[in-house]
């Protein structure tokens, strides 16, 4: 391997390895500039049959502003659904992915030193997703609902390309699938069609290095344990 390459490499896993999610941003503006910069590097990522099939939604403060208030408006109303556009997380417990799902919320509840008991605050966490973290720019990202699986697969490679674009930028982000089961809000504040799905929230801006929200552990397996070599 060259030298070049092997900078190249050691870039990538640099970018991979800090990418993580922020839920805490500074007040400080992100360009339309610098978005489009993401887009442009991220329209790259593969689609089986080059589908291409997701499509995003820019939005600055006054959009974010008008949807926060609306599904603000649903949740006072009929509070938090557990499922809109699709399902995310199992229906019932399955190890060990449910065991993974508590020690993230664990994790996420006690850096923020919110008790188990403490619902009050713990709903007032869950609703600040909905002001994208107060990120200065989020992204909507949604899909076609009459295509099939395989098209939800070329999200997830959009969206890994989405993530580490963001961070080549310099920026940070957080992926939210909780503007998922908002979907009808969405639909109706951006104005889109009815079978326009929406697959996820993306907050982008500076991340707020000094607030504790920021430094949960990054909890991931060991290659030993999730990969098996086949000789």
């Amino acid at each position: 391997m060259s030298a070049d390459r092997a900078m190249d490499a050691s870039g990538f896993a640099d970018l991979v390895r800090r990418r993580r999610s922020v839920r805490a941003f500074l007040d400080r503006d992100v360009s339309r500039a610098q978005i489009e910069a993401i887009l442009d590097i991220a329209r790259h990522a593969p689609s089986g049959g080059n589908m291409q099939p997701w499509q995003v939604h820019v939005l600055g403060r006054r959009t974010i502003g008008d949807l926060r208030d609306a599904i603000f408006a649903t949740v006072t109303e009929r509070g938090h659904e557990e499922a809109g556009d699709y399902r995310y997380y199992p229906v019932e417990p399955l190890a060990p992915y449910t065991d993974r799902i508590r020690q993230a919320g664990h994790d996420l509840y006690a850096a923020l030193g919110i008790g188990r008991r403490d619902v009050a605050a713990r709903r007032a966490q869950k609703l600040k997703n909905f002001d994208f973290f107060g990120a200065p720019a989020g992204l909507l990202v949604t899909i076609d609902a009459r295509l099939e699986r395989g098209s939800w697969i070329d999200i997830g490679l959009f969206l890994n390309a989405l993530s580490l674009a963001i961070v080549s930028e310099g920026l940070s982000c957080c992926l939210q699938a909780s503007f998922s089961s908002h979907g009808d809000a969405v639909r109706k504040v951006l104005g889109l069609e009815s079978d326009a799905l929406v697959v996820c929230g993306v907050a982008i801006g500076h991340a707020d290095e000094s607030h504790p929200v920021n430094r949960q552990p990054l909890r991931r397996q060991t290659v030993a344990e999730f990969a098996r070599f086949h000789p």
